[in-house]
């Protein structure tokens, strides 16, 4: 059954989660139909919609049929350089640049541009999500070749740093790893720190 209705499944999922509201009665009878699982309108509306801001559709799909998520491995990397002289707290540093607190005027600005490169030449066999991407504040990366139809591997580089009159000064960077090999996160380190900007804060959740 599984094989056989995925993709029907998906194309479910994505109409309820363009409309946000309560699934039709239709919408519902054909995902029990199609999953021979007996979801309410409220959980339907619950999980589809999820997937815009976490959950992927694939893996959303497998819910769908399994009443559970698939395995998912979550890995952050924060990367930054510290102006010569500077000693502080990482965890410190980290919530000022992350969530604009105080004065961001002890790191390094980042060579961007030349970052950017170095990645999508690292992850060559990988597509830009330009639907995802917001130019100069977040990249998505996605794998085009994934082990299992309801694996959603890809990366996310998010932008901090201080805004000028004149423009806005990037000085940390984050990646968010999702369903990422252990060998494709230490690339992102490896290029990272051969722009000496080493690795502040790792942090790993397996859901």
């Amino acid at each position: 059954m599984e094989d056989k209705n995925l993709e029907q499944v998906k194309e479910l999922i994505e109409e309820i989660a363009d409309y946000y509201d309560l699934p039709t009665e239709e919408q519902v009878e054909e995902i029990r139909r199609l999953t021979g699982i007996e979801w309410t309108a409220e959980d339907l509306q619950t999980s589809c919609c999820e997937y815009w801001s976490h959950n992927s559709l694939e893996e959303t799909a497998y819910l769908m049929f399994h009443e559970e998520y698939p395995p998912v491995r979550e890995v952050e990397l924060v990367f930054w350089k510290y102006k010569p002289g500077i000693i502080m707290d990482d965890k410190t540093v980290y919530e000022k640049y992350r969530f604009g607190k105080g004065e961001l005027t002890v790191l390094e600005a980042l060579p961007i541009e030349e970052i950017l490169q170095k990645i999508k030449d690292t992850f060559h066999g990988w597509e830009q999500n330009t639907r995802a991407s917001r130019e100069g504040r977040s990249y998505r990366f996605d794998c085009m070749e994934q082990a299992e139809y309801w694996m959603d591997i890809h990366f996310w580089i998010f932008l901090y740093g201080r805004e000028t009159e004149i423009q806005r000064a990037n000085q940390l960077v984050r990646f968010f790893c999702h369903n990422m090999s252990e060998q494709q996160i230490n690339s992102i380190v490896v290029c990272m720190e051969n722009f000496g900007y080493p690795l502040h804060i790792k942090e790993e959740r397996n859901i």
